[in-house]
């Protein structure tokens, strides 16, 4: 990573554009990649080597665009292999359910879960595989992961511009956000499993969120108990 933005200080033209968009995509595809320390040190770029501010801009929001809708790509491919050939953490009955009650909960919110993606580290790229797996339309992905993508690295922009050339004070101030976004994340998601645990015990599948049917498919009229004539 040294050698990646050592290279990147002393190579302002397009192919250094190009590698910032790459960044901003291998995120989706490879979450460990620390994609926001690239797009933090492009904004420096920006205010220290002459790099053009909005070719940096436009770098993140196409890698971040290309690297969401990767990452949904899989999710649709997902979606048709659970059911053909589940993977074997989905096999027994209880994962199944619990993904399920995910999955619903994502078909019902997910274009305010993605329009808020980038604003969540570590997570972004599963937002976009739920995407996938309930079926949301691409163009509806697209268009909230890119105003998502938009908002996040503007917001990077301005702090750049108001830090200035102070590249380790910038991404103190990212990387405090990133650990208070990560414990709020956590405590949401074990209030939720603590709900759907508790629902379960009380025995009540429809608080649990259960679906009667796949996500992204409708619901199956339930048979009916009376014989037919």
């Amino acid at each position: 990573m040294d050698d990646l933005l050592a290279w990147l200080q002393t190579s302002e033209g397009p192919l250094a554009y190009l590698v910032l968009g790459l960044a901003s995509l291998v995120e989706y595809v490879f979450p460990p990649f620390p994609g926001d320390t690239v797009a933090l040190f492009g904004v420096f770029l920006a205010a220290t080597a002459g790099y053009h501010i909005a070719l940096v801009y436009a770098a993140l929001n196409l890698g971040a665009l290309v690297g969401g809708m990767s990452a949904y790509g899989f999710g649709r491919w997902w979606r048709a292999r659970r059911v053909a050939r589940p993977p074997r953490f989905l096999r027994s009955q209880q994962a199944r359910r619990a993904l399920d009650a995910v999955l619903v909960r994502f078909e019902k919110h997910g274009a305010a879960y993605l329009a808020l993606n980038r604003f969540v580290p570590a997570l972004r790229s599963v937002f976009f595989v739920a995407a996938g797996l309930v079926g949301l339309p691409a163009w509806k992905v697209a268009l909230y992961g890119t105003i998502s993508a938009m908002a996040w690295n503007a917001l990077l922009l301005a702090l750049g511009w108001t830090v200035g050339a102070e590249l380790e004070r910038l991404q103190g101030i990212v990387s405090s956000y990133s650990y208070v976004a990560a414990g709020v994340v956590g405590v949401v998601a074990l209030v939720a499993l603590a709900r759907w645990w508790w629902s379960r015990r009380r025995g009540s599948p429809e608080q649990a969120g259960e679906p009667s049917h796949e996500p992204g498919e409708e619901p199956r009229d339930a048979p009916s108990d009376v014989p037919s004539d």
